[in-house]
């Protein structure tokens, strides 16, 4: 059904007016049940045994809205980490939860960095950098994430799901993506 929605005229309308669209499950109990409810399925891919959580910015990057929850994840046993002179990088995937509908959209491979003259390093959610297939060496992490947004209910779309059309009347408000807009900028779109 999440798949569906992904392409429903009338659910698409709703996403770009920044509209809950879902109507199942926490999505029947406003904003603030959906919020608590990916918290907790933050709190479920922070547990599997191949990943951790990095980081996930609920606060919407500290000003504006952000239509989604940009999960940063890394591999559990620390091989993606580096620490050289005080600084930090982190390699590791992300996932935007949306909190407007159960679904999810996976991104290529980014890093962090943190301590003295760490560049930040991190990129923001676009459509070019969504991912079909698991990056080598991040198969059985990408097993783990399926299965626990599956047990979540929520769909993890494709590119050309994503990528598709949206409707030319249909105006997003975003600093992600430009005209013409996708099915992406409805269901992941952010505004400062």
């Amino acid at each position: 059904m999440s798949r569906e929605l992904a392409t429903s005229p009338v659910a698409l309308e709703s996403a770009v007016n920044d509209g809950v669209a879902g109507t199942a499950g926490a999505w029947a109990g406003g904003p603030t049940a959906v919020e608590g409810f990916l918290r907790r399925v933050v709190a479920d891919l922070s547990r599997l045994p191949s990943l951790v959580v990095e980081h996930a910015e609920f606060r919407h990057y500290g000003s504006g809205y952000a239509s989604y929850v940009d999960v940063f994840m890394t591999k559990r046993d620390g091989s993606m980490r580096r620490s050289t002179n005080g600084r930090t990088e982190v390699e590791g995937l992300t996932v935007a939860l949306c909190r407007l509908a159960p679904l999810a959209a996976l991104f290529a491979r980014s890093w962090r960095s943190s301590g003295p003259g760490a560049a930040g390093g991190r990129s923001m959610p676009e459509l070019s950098r969504v991912v079909d297939v698991a990056p080598p060496e991040w198969e059985e992490e990408c097993r783990q994430l399926g299965r626990v947004l599956d047990g979540h209910g929520i769909a993890l779309l494709d590119s050309q799901t994503l990528g598709s059309p949206l409707d030319a009347r249909l105006r997003v408000e975003t600093v992600l993506g430009d005209p013409p807009y996708r099915v992406f900028d409805a269901w992941f779109h952010w505004v400062d």
